[in-house]
């Protein structure tokens, strides 16, 4: 009776794997974060644009498309543990490579995109072999929590890595951020070294070929629908990568603080709506995880809407921050459905493909929203973003009211 009125201890705290993989991450993630918003600085502040930030950005989004077969495999037969080591170490190479060729003066939009996609490159392997390492990590009854975890370091790595980023822009420089950057993943490889995760069970030869990831999809082919249909929404949505030093430069201006604080408050909604999601219980299995994701959607959709109809630091802020939430909820909901309904011995493969089929349009969407940037002022460039998540809130409420799954 006594250990029935006990509470348990947090996840964190009793599952080691799971500390050492969340804090891996946050590190390894945050600096990324702390890279990126200098790279996108310096870029707008030596005479590019929208069009300039969108190639970079494309750069980022091409080998998760590329390499979706290869990737997928490699994470399933090789241990997660080896995979993540292997990730964290190129990527420590590459960033210290360009921090060698930014403090010559030699790096470029070309070499900065060139390293981007090196980067990303390590990244595509990485994320797959994470999702793995969790589901491997986790008792079934911890599942959602850890997937929360998982989610919420994304969104604490960014929020960390985005107000940290901005203020040392002014202090140490772009090349003393990119050196924080390399030296995060070496100690993300340390932690993931100290790992010690559960054989997982290997894929088979038969199933080397990825056809029965496609095979599973058609026997749930909501999945593949629900996959399209968030690639749909990230065409709309990742461009505010793009949009957001513009906005602040242009419409707001302000300064990197500035752009700074705005990229907080994205992700400190997404850590909220990542904490708060078990709050929100999506009943009627399949068909309440789709309702759910429909109405985050519509508020998502909202939230874009604002700031195109009203430029205020304020309500931009707040309205980011709301933005984040939803996503947050989402995430949650939706990985731990995956995390249930995909056997083990796929799951590398699986989300290697859901990698692939969730950024298939950011390449088109960065370089069109790049240009559109160019085109229209950043808060009208916001409206078309809001337009099209609110479409794509109705595809999800169809699909919620047509899919035909067990609960």
């Amino acid at each position: 009776m006594d250990a029935l009125l006990t509470p348990r201890a947090p996840l964190l705290l009793r599952n080691r794997n799971i500390l050492l993989i969340w804090a891996g991450q946050a590190l390894s993630q945050g600096g990324t974060r702390m890279y990126q918003i200098a790279l996108a600085w310096w870029i707008v502040t030596t005479g590019g644009g929208g069009k300039e930030v969108g190639l970079f950005m494309v750069a980022s989004a091409l080998p998760a498309l590329l390499f979706v077969k290869l990737i997928g495999k490699v994470v399933d037969r090789r241990p997660s543990r080896s995979v993540l080591i292997a990730c964290d170490l190129a990527a420590f190479l590459i960033t210290a490579a360009v921090a060698a060729a930014f403090h010559a003066g030699r790096l470029g939009l070309a070499g900065a995109c060139a390293m981007g996609f090196l980067l990303a490159l390590a990244q595509a392997f990485f994320d797959p072999a994470l999702n793995k390492a969790v589901a491997s990590a986790a008792a079934p009854e911890d599942l959602e929590a850890a997937v929360a975890f998982q989610s919420s370091t994304q969104s604490l790595a960014s929020f960390a890595g985005a107000m940290a980023g901005a203020l040392l822009i002014d202090r140490v420089g772009i090349f003393g951020v990119i050196v924080l950057n390399a030296l995060s993943f070496l100690v993300s490889a340390g932690a993931n070294a100290l790992l010690d995760l559960p054989a997982a069970a290997a894929a088979g030869a038969e199933e080397g070929d990825g056809f029965s990831v496609w095979a599973a999809l058609r026997e749930t082919p909501w999945i593949k629908k629900v996959l399209l249909g968030f690639g749909c929404v990230n065409f709309f949505l990742t461009p505010i990568l793009v949009v957001l030093p513009l906005y602040v430069k242009i419409s707001l201006r302000g300064s990197a603080s500035l752009l700074g604080a705005l990229e907080v408050a994205i992700w400190l909604g997404i850590l909220a709506g990542t904490f708060g999601s078990d709050r929100l219980p999506a009943r009627g299995g399949v068909k309440g995880v789709l309702g759910l994701g429909a109405a985050c959607m519509l508020a998502l959709g909202l939230c874009l809407l604002l700031p195109g109809l009203i430029v205020n630091r304020a309500l931009f802020l707040a309205a980011l921050f709301g933005a984040g939430c939803a996503l947050g909820v989402n995430n949650v909901k939706f990985v731990t459905l995956f995390q249930e309904r995909v056997r083990p011995e796929l799951k590398g493969r699986f989300f290697a493909l859901m990698q692939a089929l969730l950024s298939f349009t950011f390449p088109a969407a960065f370089f069109l929203f790049g240009l559109l940037a160019e085109l229209l002022a950043p808060p009208q460039v916001c409206l078309v973003q809001a337009l099209g998540v609110l479409a794509l809130a109705a595809y999800f409420l169809s699909l919620s009211k047509s899919t035909e799954a067990a609960p």
